[in-house]
């Protein structure tokens, strides 16, 4: 080619380049004023920061407003990097102490401070120093390397483990939102620790994720985009091919594995381990019984508490998390169970 036609040829794609993006430029304007209801979701992400060991977490002392169609609540980070208050390493004489795991259920996505379950159940018991070191997106593995790396400093009397079902996933996966984080996995000498120090997002990933943050149309095209891969599974599943079955079978293996040694961790530190799950699939909660009943781990379900209760009741329009009504029902659930087994006293 010689250099006129070359010259021409990049001609030709600036402008097909400059055409695209002022047909994106007017699409995303469009959507911004007629479909509103396409705005991103201003995840708590915005409160995140790498860390080599867990993925992310916490900015000690950020504050903001986390943003939502449904919903804009106050978020603060306290200097130790937990939503909540200061708790100093040191013991306050009488009072027992429980640390609380957990992802964005526990960590209270969508609701105030003070409307969180671990807060109301705190108050609830003046006793106790419950802190809340709950991290949205966090599975298993992370909460368990959380523990060992800052948790057990605190000497907690209780060690709470707030389990949603897709931990399972989460534990499994070496990715999430686009964030890398640590994988264990599971060989003959027991759990290997893995992708560790976790490296930085990559610049394709920081794009996609501005993109997902600050696009009405990009948002509205993911959304469409889980739409069609929750309607690829629904048509295996009705087809009756069921390839994921092994896979959840091998994430319940290492989840096992997850408990037993946080289990383990407690037990040398001289605290308890406790879990109480969200509603969950019937195989998760019987693997979850058995791993924790020969551990004999107090466990609790939530299943029960928030059966046949209206969805607008406890969740959110646009967002599975709880509203406030649904924390004060786990809230109420969970302190029953606790009494019931002997943990708060």
């Amino acid at each position: 080619m010689n250099v006129g036609a070359l010259l021409r040829a990049l001609a030709s794609l600036g402008l097909v380049a400059f055409g695209t993006g002022i047909a994106l430029f007017a699409a995303e304007a469009a959507a911004r004023l007629l479909a509103p209801q396409w705005a991103p979701q201003h995840a708590e992400r915005s409160f995140w920061q790498h860390d080599p060991l867990l993925g992310w977490a916490h900015r000690p002392g950020q504050s903001g407003a986390l943003r939502h169609p449904d919903f804009e609540v106050h978020v603060e980070i306290s200097a130790q990097g937990f939503r909540d208050e200061v708790m100093p390493l040191g013991r306050v004489p009488g009072r027992r102490r429980m640390l609380v795991l957990g992802d964005s259920f526990a960590w209270g996505f969508g609701v105030e401070q003070d409307e969180i379950l671990w807060t109301l159940v705190e108050e609830r018991h003046p006793g106790w120093e419950i802190l809340n070191t709950a991290v949205s997106g966090y599975g298993t593995d992370q909460q368990l390397l959380f523990f060992e790396e800052r948790g057990a400093a605190f000497r907690p009397d209780v060690v709470l483990l707030h389990f949603h079902p897709n931990d399972v996933e989460d534990s499994a996966d070496d990715r999430r939102y686009g964030y890398p984080k640590p994988k264990f996995s599971l060989a003959p000498e027991g759990l290997v620790l893995g992708h560790v120090p976790v490296p930085e997002m990559s610049l394709p990933w920081r794009v996609e994720r501005w993109l997902r943050e600050t696009s009405f149309l990009f948002n509205r095209l993911q959304a469409v985009r889980q739409l069609v891969d929750v309607g690829e599974v629904a048509a295996v599943r009705a087809a009756g091919i069921a390839p994921a079955r092994g896979e959840v079978a091998a994430d319940m293996r290492l989840t096992d594995a997850l408990l037993r040694r946080l289990h383990e961790g407690c037990r040398k530190i001289g605290a308890r381990l406790v879990v109480v799950s969200n509603p969950a699939p019937e195989s998760i909660r019987e693997a979850l019984a058995r791993t924790l009943g020969d551990l004999g781990v107090p466990y609790g379900p939530l299943d029960a508490a928030f059966r046949g209760r209206p969805r607008g009741e406890i969740k959110f329009p646009n967002d599975p998390h709880w509203t406030p009504a649904g924390q004060r029902i786990a809230a109420d659930a969970v302190e029953e169970f606790l009494l019931e087994r002997a943990v708060l006293r």
